[in-house]
């Protein structure tokens, strides 16, 4: 369409110059018709002063008699004669003699010149009769002569006059015919292409209908599963408060979860997952009720809007039904798949006042179910969301707690229960964030794995306690080891003994004086990374420290498999469980491996570890942890 809108705007000059030159044609044709009349006029008039002079000369009595001849009148009849030719041979131009050329009319001019050379003579002979030099006799003949030849022109004029005003009459009819002509395919062809372009341009605006209704159905509606999208959400909340608040009853937000989904997408593929979130989103949508809404809020997420209802039962009552039709078995290959739902509830009023906040508590009430085990709804609850809120809170804290110098260690002592000397020391994480609040690692620290973010934390930890460890080497604790506590994120890291090889190099560390804490849980599922890093770190020559021995499954095949070196008895057998301490402390010495002793308070609980011949204990008795300059190196306690 636009080029034939290019080439109509190129036709317009065109066709506008073509209706100029048509109209100067007009005008330049009746100009010629006039002009060929005009020699008409001029004839007539010949005639007319032709029959005047006559009347002048005809009776030989009138010039014969002896009556002055009246000359005068004579004279002025020749004159208006010769006017006519004179005038007429005048307003021939050059394109009047080529054209009677053309046509053979050129006999016009020899007669006009003839003409003029007849009145010429015949007012030479009036003068000479006036002069004397003639009689009336010979003015007589002479006039009558002249009067014959006037007559004869006017005869012989009117014939070529009359051909070439035909002509020109007949020619200008043509060229009006044949520019008519002209004009009126012009004019066809330019209504044609306009009539084109205007059936392109309504095609092209019903086009842009079309795209417009289809750009606003993917812009509202989800092209995977056919529902409403989240750009719709809000608009239908808020419909839906509209409604409530007229008839005082109250609506739910459901934000449902589909729990397994990632695990099916990652195994089966995402032609599969599609196929299970179309089916999943058919589901929810026929099992609500009529005037309920059910959108996809993104990813294997939907939300359902229901109607307004008056007891908070019917919201159970949905719930309910949702969550048993998705776990009815989905066939989605050769076998059979099975996924749950978590759900959170948010009710209109009580749980949020508008779109935004509703969507929000929902948001957070999933969360709460998924926590509580998956495969169940939950109502909003202030407080498991104010817990919500706070782990938000810590984790957007943690972003910035390096860079901010947030975090600082502090350092336990790790005493030789034999002759009480300091023999190590273990690295202790704490946290003062912005706002000057003491947030313990029992709270951040479990935010920090689940976040992702433990491992720049556990980095900095161990920078920080290899640096302070070389510190206390250079001031005369040559043999002062270092224990430090690592996530088992941090054992999933492939890089991790690499790191710890690196801060050793620069701090010339022995690898023994570092010692590796990881606590029972860690290891229990024997991660094939987690493994892997325990060896190498067995490999590097750093030493391997069981902690909270005692609190998990406590299995002996990994104490037997895996390279640990040292047994950490946790504090919660200090002193009440003192029989399983000492089974304990047996165990290690049947498995040749050293046993620390945690929690020890009191002089009786030293006493009686140190008979059992536990190597080494920490606790309060003998230091609560303390910043590295409030750390005696060299302290023995008695």
């Amino acid at each position: 369409m636009t080029s034939k809108n290019s080439k109509i705007k190129k036709a317009l000059p065109f066709l506008t110059l073509i209706f100029f030159l048509f109209s100067l044609l007009l005008i330049w044709s009746f100009l010629t018709l006039n002009h060929s009349n005009y020699f008409h006029q001029l004839n007539i008039r010949h005639i007319k002063h032709t029959t005047e002079l006559m009347g002048l000369i005809s009776e030989p009595t009138k010039l014969l008699t002896t009556t002055p001849v009246d000359i005068n009148h004579i004279r002025s009849a020749i004159l208006k004669i010769r006017n006519q030719p004179a005038e007429c041979l005048s307003i021939i131009d050059s394109t009047d003699q080529l054209l009677m050329r053309l046509i053979g009319t050129t006999a016009v001019i020899s007669i006009c010149e003839r003409d003029l050379n007849s009145a010429d003579e015949a007012l030479e002979t009036l003068t000479r009769y006036e002069n004397g030099d003639i009689n009336k006799q010979v003015l007589q003949s002479q006039l009558i002569k002249a009067l014959a030849e006037f007559k004869a022109n006017s005869t012989q004029f009117e014939a070529p006059v009359e051909k070439t005003a035909n002509f020109i009459a007949n020619m200008t009819i043509g060229i009006i015919i044949l520019a008519s002509i002209v004009v009126l395919v012009c004019t066809i062809l330019l209504s044609r292409a306009v009539s084109i372009v205007l059936t392109h341009r309504e095609a092209a605006m019903k086009a842009l209908a079309a795209s417009e209704a289809r750009n606003k159905q993917l812009a509202y509606n989800d092209t995977l599963t056919g529902l409403p999208n989240r750009n719709s959400l809000e608009y239908t909340i808020n419909t839906a408060i509209a409604r409530a608040t007229r008839s005082k009853q109250q609506f739910a937000v459901m934000f449902i979860d589909l729990d397994q989904f990632k695990d099916i997408n990652d195994s089966l593929g995402h032609t599969v997952g599609d196929q299970l979130l179309i089916e999943m989103g058919k589901r929810i949508a026929h099992i609500v009720r009529e005037n309920d809404s059910v959108i996809r809020f993104g990813g294997d997420e939907f939300v359902a809007v229901t109607d307004c209802f008056e007891s908070l039962e019917t919201t159970d009552f949905i719930a309910h039904r949702i969550i048993d039709t998705i776990n009815k078995p989905v066939k989605l290959t050769k076998i059979e798949s099975y996924i749950t739902a978590s759900i959170g509830i948010a009710c209109y009023p009580q749980n949020g006042e508008n779109a935004t906040t509703l969507l929000k508590h929902a948001d957070t009430a999933m969360y709460q179910a998924k926590n509580a085990g998956k495969n169940q709804y939950q109502a909003y609850d202030q407080h498991m969301a104010t817990k919500q809120n706070r782990k938000l809170s810590i984790v957007n804290q943690l972003h910035q707690a390096i860079n901010n110098g947030e975090f600082s260690l502090a350092y336990q002592p790790v005493v030789k229960l034999a002759d009480g000397s300091t023999v190590g020391s273990e690295a202790l994480l704490r946290w003062t964030n912005a706002d000057n609040e003491i947030i313990g690692p029992d709270e951040f620290i479990p935010i920090a794995e689940s976040s992702g973010q433990i491992i720049d934390i556990g980095n900095w930890v161990l920078q920080q306690a290899c640096l302070q460890c070389r510190i206390w080497h250079d001031a005369g604790a040559t043999n002062h080891a270092m224990a430090i506590n690592v996530s088992s994120h941090q054992l999933k890291d492939p890089l991790f003994t690499k790191r710890l090889a690196d801060l050793l190099t620069r701090y010339s560390l022995p690898a023994e004086c570092i010692h590796i804490e990881i606590t029972e849980n860690s290891v229990i599922s024997e991660d094939q990374y987690s493994v892997a890093t325990l060896h190498e770190l067995d490999e590097l020559g750093t030493r391997l420290l069981l902690d909270d021995f005692g609190t998990g499954y406590s299995c002996l095949s990994y104490l037997k498999d895996l390279p640990f070196d040292v047994l950490k008895i946790d504090k919660s057998f200090m002193p009440a469980h003192t029989t399983i301490a000492s089974t304990i402390i047996a165990m290690g010495h049947e498995l040749n491996m050293e046993v620390i002793a945690e929690g020890i308070e009191t002089r009786g609980c030293y006493e009686y570890l140190k008979n059992l011949n536990c190597q080494y204990g920490q606790g309060y008795l003998f230091q609560r942890p303390v910043p590295p300059d409030e750390f005696d190196i060299f302290k023995r306690f008695d």
